[in-house]
């Protein structure tokens, strides 16, 4: 290993470093260079892109510079790959100084996990930083723009982090090929509600949902019983034996996730609502609806966020206050989200993708699976992009599979690649 004198003009810190130092640490690393110099190289990229770009010893050099030095020891490293040039990054800073949040979230999370965080330190990390936010895509327009689907039935995509496949729920082969050996920690499904809907119109004036040969929403009732029973089998195939599990249904159908649930060992736990901004009319029922109803429930003992707080503790605080009110909010299972015009929903049972973030963020950890088998128009994959997720997708119409890439990559500005 070769050391070598280097002027600090030649250097230049990385812009993606995440680590920041207090007062204390700056404190001490002065005393240490002034009594010992820097007995420990400071490491850089000599790779011609980035020449003189650190790697380790940020703190090092900025000390050093505040002192006065106009040399410093170097050892250069060769290191193309940027990714892996940022990897090193955070091995070698570990263990010093505390983490710009802010900086430390742009990682990939499988490259956080690998050089030795934990869940809970990304929880940690990421609980506050991370959100969900509205991605005003239009998929009403989208579908106007699909004539004929480039998906044909059986395309898997890479998106980033995620996987989509053109398949069927219903299908265990499917299933298996979409996960590719890999087991989701959170299942969180929409499937069709059952309620008679006519999917070529939709329920608003511009809708336009699926054809029929893809979604037939008038199944008799032993036939839609085998329907949900059938995609939540394979999604607990395809999930870890400790899950979390969600399911989205009308509320004539509580009774069938709920008795379906302890069939294949899954304890019911809560029944969530979505308290929705706007109601659909009934007129020949004495109050419209103002609710969907999601069953959750889990398999085993999955992992909940250790930053959620228990509703004992929230009541014994004035929940007057903002802070004390989002608390409470945060861990009850009334979901208050305003629901998009119901004139811009392309598919039957579309979300909205802020809806996602408090079950995401309460049950599963960044880098964590969640696997739906509904993709729809791909609010769960935009969801669990922004919160650093990996979403595993099965959708069975092209079209909407179509959207799905489309969505993402008007999103993350980067390409989808067709894996088969």
């Amino acid at each position: 290993m070769k050391i070598e004198n280097v002027p600090i003009t030649d250097l230049k810190p990385s812009a993606y470093n995440p680590r920041k130092w207090d007062d204390k640490v700056l404190a001490d690393m002065r005393e240490s260079i002034t009594r010992f110099g820097i007995v420990d190289p400071i490491l850089a990229n000599s790779t011609p892109e980035r020449k003189g770009v650190v790697i380790g010893g940020h703190l090092r050099l900025k000390v050093a510079t505040t002192l006065g030095f106009t040399e410093v020891p170097v050892v250069y490293l060769d290191i193309p790959d940027l990714e892996k040039e940022k990897e090193l990054n955070l091995r070698l800073n570990k263990n010093l100084g505390t983490w710009d949040e802010e900086l430390l979230k742009l990682f990939d999370t499988g490259m956080l996990l690998d050089v030795g965080f934990t869940p809970d330190d990304l929880n940690n990390f990421f609980d506050d930083v991370l959100t969900v936010t509205d991605d005003d895509f239009d998929v009403r327009k989208e579908l106007e723009n699909i004539t004929t689907p480039e998906t044909k039935p059986g395309d898997i995509y890479q998106l980033g982090d995620h996987r989509l496949m053109c398949g069927d729920s219903l299908n265990s082969e499917h299933v298996a090929k979409l996960m590719d050996g890999a087991k989701a920690s959170m299942v969180y499904c929409d499937p069709p509600y059952n309620i008679g809907l006519d999917y070529r119109k939709g329920i608003g004036t511009n809708g336009k949902y699926t054809p029929d040969k893809y979604v037939h929403d008038s199944k008799k009732d032993g036939e839609y019983e085998k329907f949900i029973e059938t995609s939540l089998k394979n999604a607990l195939e395809g999930a870890l034996p400790d899950v979390h599990v969600f399911y989205w249904c009308d509320e004539r159908y509580v009774w069938l996730l709920q008795q379906l649930y302890t069939k294949l060992g899954v304890q019911n736990r809560r029944l969530c609502l979505w308290v929705k901004n706007n109601f659909d009319p009934t007129p020949q029922v004495a109050f419209n609806k103002v609710i969907e109803t999601c069953v959750y429930g889990t398999r085993g003992s999955p992992a909940l966020n250790p930053n959620h707080k228990n509703l004992s503790e929230i009541l014994n605080q004035d929940v007057q206050s903002i802070g004390s009110y989002d608390d409470l909010m945060s861990i009850v299972q009334l979901w208050l989200v305003k629901r998009d015009n119901t004139q811009d929903y392309e598919h039957p049972t579309q979300k909205p993708i802020t809806l996602g973030e408090k079950p995401i963020k309460r049950c599963s950890s960044p880098g964590d699976i969640i696997l739906d088998l509904f993709g729809g128009s791909g609010s769960t994959l935009i969801a669990a992009e922004q919160l650093k997720r990996k979403a595993y997708l099965m959708e069975v119409d092209p079209t909407f599979c179509d959207v799905i890439v489309r969505r993402w990559e008007h999103f993350t500005q980067n390409h989808a690649k067709k894996l088969t």
